[in-house]
């Protein structure tokens, strides 16, 4: 493909506010990477790149503007960046936008993943991590998935921090964390805008968890269904300092460890049906736990 002369302008902008935002982007490349504006499949051309820059240790810095692409499939070491706000990978076709299987040392920042509205399938989501070691997903916006936002499997050392989450059925959810290898964090995120799909169940989820965690100084607005949802047989889990607002329910979270879990500072607004419930499988059951919170603190 030949660039024009006005994506060539932009990826020289491009690369000059990374290279002047700190040493942290001194090495980051291209690797031959200009945006479409939309307009052609770059999917081939997105891929040769993040295998290149994989191979090389070297981040991947994407320049201001849109590209479009099927699923993209990531390798141990990609470290994709951008422009904030400015860096969108847009879904062509469904499906996902990110996946990564089995893999080590994947870091994502600054960019904007966009789902464009089209499903990416019942258990899909903008972007997919299965058996990841050691994943890092920050200050991203993941926009308009028909399905989720971020969804992160038997990964470890997961941190996802200062993310925005704009229109899914689910905006992050974490689950089944390899054992012995922390909690994840979930910290600092945006969620907001969720809708269910009648498909599958427990579908609008502002943060869904299910493997230790710290969820920490989150945002969830316009939940219908959960703002954050806890799964059970959790050892480690603490749920702190988030705001919820508009939602079904504020917080769920199992009987079997509701006096376990650390439930702290979190400030709840207009949840229809309680702001902290104890749940037995998909129904709540006793009274609003808020009543409750300072012995939960």
């Amino acid at each position: 493909m030949t660039a024009t002369r006005r994506e060539v302008i932009l990826a020289g902008i491009g690369l000059g506010i990374a290279f002047a935002a700190g040493p942290s982007f001194a090495q980051a490349r291209t690797f031959g990477v200009v945006p479409s504006g939309g307009a052609t499949d770059q999917t081939e051309m997105l891929q040769e790149a993040v295998d290149a820059a994989a191979c090389s240790g070297l981040p991947l810095f994407l320049p201001p503007g849109i590209y479009s692409t099927r699923r993209l499939e990531l390798r141990s070491g990609t470290h994709l960046t951008g422009v904030p706000g400015q860096s969108i990978v847009r879904c062509r076709d469904g499906g996902g936008l990110i996946g990564i299987e089995q893999a080590r040392d994947i870091r994502l920042e600054s960019l904007v993943l966009d789902g464009d509205g089209k499903d990416m399938g019942v258990d899909g989501a903008l972007l997919a991590a299965t058996m990841v070691a050691r994943l890092q997903l920050s200050n991203c916006r993941f926009l308009r998935s028909g399905s989720s936002g971020i969804l992160v499997s038997r990964c470890e050392d997961v941190a996802i921090t200062g993310n925005i989450v704009d229109k899914a059925a689910t905006g992050i959810a974490v689950t089944n964390v390899a054992q012995g290898c922390g909690r994840a964090l979930v910290q600092g995120n945006l969620v907001r805008d969720l809708f269910f799909r009648k498909v599958a169940l427990f579908h609008g989820i502002g943060i869904s968890i299910d493997a230790d965690a710290v969820v920490r100084g989150n945002s969830v607005e316009n939940a219908p269904g959960f703002g954050i949802l806890v799964g059970r047989d959790l050892r480690d889990v603490s749920i702190t300092d988030n705001h919820i607002r508009n939602a079904h329910i504020g917080i769920g979270i199992p009987a079997e460890i509701v006096m376990t879990a650390r439930l702290a500072g979190n400030v709840i607004s207009n949840a229809q049906n309680g702001a902290i419930r104890a749940m037995r499988g998909p129904a709540p059951i006793g009274p609003d736990l808020a009543v409750y919170a300072g012995a939960l603190a």
